[in-house]
C-alpha cells in the first residue's frame, strides 16, 4: 500500500478495518460470525483502535499491545533520534516519515503527526475478545501490554511470553512457533463451529491472566 499506492498509515484504524471485514464477510466460503484479526507491532495499536468502533469481529489479537505508538519515538530522542536531527541525517527521518504522510523538511510535522497515536477513552468502547501479548524485554512499547490490558472492560487476556522460554522481545522473534501455537489455542474457541463464544472455565494459561 505504502510503496505500490502511496497510501501512509492513519491513526483512525476503524476506516481501513471495517472495509477489510465487509470485503471477508461478504465471501461465500467465509462464516462472518467467525472472523479474526491479529495485529502485530505497531498494529497493536491499530487493531484495538479499529475495535473501538468495529465490533463484528469474534476475537482479536494485539502482538504486542500499544496504547501510545509515539513513545516509542519520544524516549528515544535523547538517542538516536536527537542525533539523526542534530546531524541532518534527512534520509533516515524521511524514511521514518513516510509511512505517516510526512515527507520533506518538517520534523515537527512529523512528530506531531506520531503524537496522534494514541488510545485513549474510545478503548472502553472496545467489546470484542482481545489476546494482548506480553514479551520480557519488549523495546519498543515496554509496560504499554499491560497498560491496554487495564483499560479494557470486557474479555481480554494478557499472555506472557518470557526470556527463560526465549520467547522474549519485541513479537517475539526467536520463538515464533510458541507465539502462534498459543495465538491459534487462543482463538480457535472463539472461532469454533459449534458456536462457542468464550474458553472453557478453567482452561487460563499459567502466565496470562484473564478477565
Amino acid at each position: 500500500m505504502l510503496f505500490e499506492r502511496g497510501v501512509p498509515f492513519r491513526p483512525d484504524w476503524e476506516a481501513v478495518l471495517t472495509p477489510v471485514y465487509d470485503a471477508m464477510a461478504a465471501r461465500p466460503d467465509v462464516d462472518p460470525d467467525r472472523i479474526a484479526v491479529i495485529g502485530v507491532s505497531r498494529a497493536g495499536y491499530w487493531v484495538p483502535r479499529a475495535l473501538a468502533f468495529e465490533h463484528r469481529f469474534a476475537a482479536a489479537v494485539a502482538d504486542p499491545g500499544v496504547v501510545d505508538v509515539s513513545a516509542s519515538w519520544m524516549s528515544a530522542l535523547p538517542g538516536m533520534l536527537r542525533r539523526e536531527l542534530e546531524q541532518g541525517r534527512r534520509a533516515a527521518l524521511e524514511f521514518r516519515g513516510e509511512p505517516y504522510g510526512v515527507e520533506g523538511d518538517s520534523r515537527f510535522d512529523l512528530y506531531e503527526r506520531v503524537l496522534g497515536y494514541r488510545l485513549g477513552d474510545e478503548a472502553a468502547r472496545i467489546t470484542t475478545a482481545l489476546l494482548i501479548t506480553d514479551p520480557d524485554d519488549e523495546q519498543f512499547w515496554p509496560g504499554q501490554s499491560r497498560r491496554l490490558y487495564d483499560m479494557l472492560t470486557g474479555e481480554r487476556e494478557l499472555m506472557r511470553f518470557t526470556a527463560e522460554e526465549g520467547a522474549h522481545r519485541h513479537c517475539e522473534p526467536m520463538a515464533c512457533g510458541l507465539r502462534d501455537t498459543r495465538i491459534f489455542d487462543w482463538l480457535e474457541p472463539w472461532l469454533s463451529p459449534s458456536g462457542a463464544r468464550a474458553p472453557a472455565p478453567g482452561t487460563a494459561r499459567a502466565g496470562a491472566y484473564r478477565h
